[in-house]
């Protein structure tokens, strides 16, 4: 089933579910929202980070889940009828019984979003406050272009902006203390 935009009517993930295999949506408070297709850059970013985090979580409960990869958040715990549906580039999830056939329901141990030109406000401002509001203790924002990566940790219900990295830079994660991403190695793959 496609989507037919009604601004009456209310998404959940059932209604996810529904929609035609490939399509790209992800549902912001119960409103659908097109995803971008993604640059090589940005790909490459996304598998350099993926294979990254794999090997340094080798052997560990937390796993590493590269887009696409659905992350239901609810204020209820109603998994089931979701109305805040993303599919974030990088998500790393720690506790086992969050998984399902269908992804992760509620937060995430540490997320990251690799902007794009047409997605960078989603990124940037409705999904940091969703992923602030629903408890991510740890959110990347890494911007391509810029050459930057933002680390935000989760701090009594409030983000507090940790470093902002550069290509220069060792990028660390507050969460995993000994995880250090070169930032010239990852800004560079796939060129």
């Amino acid at each position: 089933m496609s989507i037919q935009r009604n601004e009456n009517k209310h998404f959940t993930f059932q209604d996810f579910l529904s929609w035609d295999e490939g399509s790209r949506y992800e549902i912001f408070d119960g409103a659908p929202v097109l995803l971008a297709s993604p640059t090589t850059k940005h790909q490459g970013v996304v598998s350099f980070l993926t294979i990254e985090f794999g090997m340094h979580l080798k052997g560990r409960e937390c796993k590493v889940f590269p887009s696409p990869f659905t992350v239901r958040f609810s204020e209820v715990d109603d998994y089931e009828n979701a109305d805040n549906v993303f599919e974030p580039d990088i998500s790393i999830v720690c506790n086992k019984n969050q998984l399902d056939l269908y992804g992760c329901k509620g937060a995430p141990n540490l997320v990251v979003e690799v902007l794009s030109p047409s997605t960078s406000r989603n990124d940037r401002i409705k999904k940091y406050n969703a992923y602030q509001r629903f408890g991510v203790s740890e959110y990347w924002i890494v911007d391509p272009l810029n050459e930057t990566v933002e680390v935000y940790v989760l701090n009594t219900g409030t983000y507090k902006r940790g470093n902002v990295y550069g290509r220069e830079d060792v990028i660390k994660s507050q969460q995993f203390e000994s995880l250090e991403i070169i930032g010239e190695e990852m800004f560079s793959y796939g060129e």
